[in-house]
């Protein structure tokens, strides 16, 4: 697999693990356990994340997330493990997912460094967005419920356009990065807001 395939496939792992680390693997999974996707060679291990147990842990975690995603507070909480949890989450995803291109060492763990930080980066747009609509009584307008399905539906979509269209993808990430840097300072600002008024 060409390099820039690789990377654009990886990065668009690790933006849709940032938004949602179980929706990922659980889509990956079903998508190779099916066979929607022949893997290359160089992509093979990946498919253990389409063994049964994987799935099943997957799909329970899936479930608790949508369920607190969906409650003010609970999902502010449930953002601040995961803020911890999903950059771990997809560097693990990344190195299954280089760890047969024969790239050099140093490279793999650059790879790998990036897409930590790429979750980062999209989980805390993510978390960011939540404290901001809740800062304006988004909650009340169902706002926060809304942004919860967006983010599991570009969650799912991107997952595995990743394996389809890496170079697509990878101009996505690009794009969402950037746009991520307005988003996130907002949110800090939000949260800022929040402290003062709690």
């Amino acid at each position: 697999m060409k390099t820039m395939a690789l990377l654009g496939t990886t990065l668009g792992f690790a933006f849709a693990a940032g938004l949602n680390l179980y929706a990922t693997v659980l889509v990956i999974g079903v998508t190779l356990r099916f066979g929607w996707v022949a893997l290359p060679e160089s992509l093979a291990g990946l498919g253990v994340l389409s063994h049964p147990v994987v799935l099943g842990v997957a799909a329970v975690m899936y479930l608790v997330e949508f369920l607190a995603d969906k409650v003010p507070a609970v999902d502010h909480a449930w953002d601040a493990v995961h803020t911890v949890v999903r950059p771990i989450g997809a560097a693990w995803i990344a190195w299954r997912t280089i760890g047969g291109a024969g790239l050099p060492e140093a490279v793999d763990v650059a790879v790998l460094l990036v897409a930590g930080g790429v979750a980062l980066s999209a989980h805390a747009g993510k978390a960011g967005t939540r404290l901001a609509t809740a800062s304006v009584g988004g909650h009340a307008l169902g706002a926060g419920v809304a942004l919860s399905l967006l983010e599991d539906v570009v969650a799912f979509v991107l997952a595995p356009l990743a394996l389809l269209k890496p170079l697509l993808v990878f101009g996505l990430v690009a794009v969402a990065l950037a746009a991520l840097a307005f988003v996130i300072p907002a949110g800090f600002r939000a949260l800022r807001r929040w402290r003062r008024t709690a």
